[in-house]
């Protein structure tokens, strides 16, 4: 019997989905059975439906939120601050630390909640650093949070995205866009942007596989990419794949990061245009400020204070007149 609820996933990805979902080989089966097959090649190499908001916090400078199908993610970029230890500040480049946290409400297993968040936290380090001109802040640190809200399934590479957001939204110096995007392949059929109940799958068709020679290509790959410089951030693969399985793998990702490269450039171009409509409104409203603080000092250097203030007192009519 299937149990669907949020827990512990050792993959890379980390799914949110109840430690013993599969309780036998027969679930398993059952719900690889229950699925809609992708296609063994696919042709629409597509990101989930994805909704991506700059600028949510007003509270910090630089923050985003982005929700990948069901996956919910908030990033939260502070500016640099000074490095305290003196060990560090010899360091030729600036220090990066990005931290991980699920709601309380986001996970029900929380006995592993804080190895979880290490992990994600180290790998979202390794894929941002490739990403931030550290050579433009010595001696600084860099923190960048992230809060997870819901997962399922692609939350390292929904979180890769979300960060890139926010960093360009604080205004921190990046080298390009940063992108990323998660497929696999189970049973020759290949599966991309994985749900966590895909995920978790493959963790027990991994976990059960003794002799490599003797089981099926299966595995997943996360790829974060920037697209201009065609560079590869990071790279991250479990399972078991042939070197022909993870080429093709990689393509499918990096074709996906160029679609999602593009609605990010689009969020990012809408979230300037509507801070100079705003900064223009603030700028007007300032102009007529300032006009009408200059008619009150001429009406003064021509009146005089006295005559100034009297010609302003105006009498309240509901007073009744002695």
């Amino acid at each position: 019997m299937l149990r669907v609820t949020q827990t512990k996933n050792s993959l890379l990805d980390g799914a949110s989905i109840e430690e013993e979902l599969y309780t036998t080989p027969q679930d398993g089966e059952d719900f690889f059975e229950s699925l809609e097959k992708p296609a063994k090649e696919p042709t629409k190499l597509e990101p989930r439906n994805t909704f991506i908001r700059a600028g949510v916090l007003t509270t910090v400078r630089g923050s985003a939120y982005m929700e990948y199908g069901n996956t919910k993610v908030l990033a939260i970029v502070a500016p640099p601050k000074e490095l305290i230890r003196a060990s560090a500040r010899r360091m030729n480049m600036g220090v990066l630390n990005c931290y991980v946290n699920f709601a309380a409400f986001a996970t029900g297993d929380l006995e592993t909640v804080p190895e979880r968040e290490r992990h994600l936290g180290s790998m979202l380090t390794k894929a941002m650093e490739p990403v931030v001109c550290r050579t433009e802040f010595l001696n600084f640190q860099l923190d960048i949070r992230v809060l997870i809200l819901d997962d399922d399934g692609c939350l390292l590479s929904t979180a890769i995205n979300c960060c890139g957001v926010a960093l360009v939204e604080c205004g921190i110096s990046t080298y390009d866009l940063i992108t990323a995007s998660t497929a696999c392949i189970y049973r020759d059929h290949v599966f991309l942007n994985p749900s966590a109940k895909v995920e978790q799958l493959l963790l027990k068709r991994r976990s059960n596989s003794n002799n490599v020679s003797s089981i099926q290509e299966h595995g997943l790959i996360i790829t974060a990419s920037m697209d201009t410089f065609e560079q590869i951030a990071q790279c991250q693969q479990c399972g078991y794949l042939s070197p022909d399985t993870y080429v093709k793998l990689l393509d499918y990702t990096l074709a996906i990061n160029k679609s999602l490269r593009q609605l990010v450039r689009g969020v990012l171009t809408k979230r300037v245009k509507e801070q100079h409509e705003l900064d223009l409104r603030e700028k007007a409203e300032s102009a007529l400020e300032d006009q009408r603080l200059g008619e009150i000092i001429d009406k003064l250097k021509t009146q005089g204070l006295d005559e100034f203030i009297q010609s302003n007192i105006k009498e309240d009519p509901y007073v009744k007149r002695q």
